[in-house]
């Protein structure tokens, strides 16, 4: 008997629902429909030291260049939040860039620059501590801050500059500044050699890797002068130089080698820039390291410890390196 009325009671339920799906709705409500429209910085985070971060490098040369700094966009809750014209305030906050500044000198990092008002122009106008206003027209998703920098050979290339955004208003109480609603938008000048690059490289140490193997992994050059870029590994989150030593990816604290390439000869030096160093290398008289312009790869064979001026088994530290670009960082 129960068996029964299960099954009766199954297809009263299967009956229910057909009315109900065959029953006509007079509105279909979004759950997002009940929400509000949310403004938020793209690639943006807290108004604190946890904020978004950018990186855009500008060539080293002696023209105008414009780049783009942040995009602002609108995520809609209905068409008709879509529709209306919107205006967002950004405030290009030093206050902000403080925060930020100070979380990185207290990391032991270099402090981001404010860059004079001379040098750069904003879309938008304004300057470092204004507001400035964005207007959405209707339909529309996103709004571009932009910057033209007319020389670009001003800046300290060994620095990078910062543009602090914040969102701090927006029209209508229909729209909601995100969480997401700060940015620090860096820039930075880069050389021609400047750029990712895939590594292969082999190194030599008398007791760690003697029998000078090596690897292949992706690093950035970095300009720090016109014609000089240091190793930056973003595996290891620093400015340092791959090794193999006992098997395994490492590298040596304190040792930030910086590459020179002499524009009339496009022969390579390579030296420590770490501040502080107490290591200094001198390059393989045999070994010619150089740049190749047409290829784009650097070719270094540099150490330190080395005896009368020339690598000696047992005793010296040494890498032979050849840097492929792969594209601009």
């Amino acid at each position: 008997m129960k068996q029964n009325i299960y099954k009766i009671s199954v297809i009263a339920v299967l009956a229910m629902l057909f009315v109900s799906a065959c029953k006509k709705t007079d509105k279909i409500t979004s759950i997002t429909d009940e929400g509000k429209t949310i403004i938020k910085m793209i690639s943006g985070g807290p108004a604190d030291h946890t904020a978004g971060q950018t990186l855009t490098g500008i060539d080293f040369v002696n023209r105008p260049q414009t780049i783009n700094l942040a995009d602002v966009r609108r995520d809609p809750n209905s068409n008709s939040a879509l529709n209306t014209a919107l205006k967002v305030s950004l405030q290009l906050d030093t206050v902000l860039l403080k925060r930020f500044n100070d979380t990185l000198i207290r990391h032991g990092s270099n402090p981001l620059l404010k860059m004079p008002a001379s040098w750069y122009t904003l879309s938008t106008g304004g300057v470092l501590g204004n507001t400035i206003t964005l207007d959405f027209a209707p339909g529309e998703i996103s709004k571009t801050v932009s910057v033209t920098i007319p020389n670009a050979e001003l800046f300290d290339p060994s620095s990078t500059y910062a543009f602090p955004f914040r969102i701090i208003s927006v029209s209508n109480a229909e729209n909601k500044i995100s969480i997401n609603n700060a940015l620090i938008a860096k820039v930075g000048a880069k050389n021609e050699y400047d750029g990712v690059y895939e590594l292969t490289f082999s190194n030599y140490h008398p007791t760690s890797n003697p029998g000078y193997t090596g690897d292949k992994v992706t690093v950035h050059l970095i300009t720090t002068a016109l014609n000089k870029v240091k190793i930056y590994w973003p595996d290891a989150g620093e400015f340092a130089n791959p090794a193999l030593l006992s098997g395994s990816l490492s590298y040596f604290g304190g040792q930030e080698p910086e590459y020179t390439i002499t524009s009339s000869s496009n022969a390579v030096t390579v030296q420590n820039a770490y501040s502080g160093a107490t290591t200094f290398y001198t390059m393989n008289p045999g070994f010619n390291s150089y740049y190749d312009p047409a290829a784009r790869k650097i070719y270094a064979k540099w150490g330190y410890s080395y005896v009368n001026g020339t690598f000696a088994s047992g005793v010296s530290r040494e890498w032979t390196q050849e840097f492929k670009y792969t594209g601009s960082r």
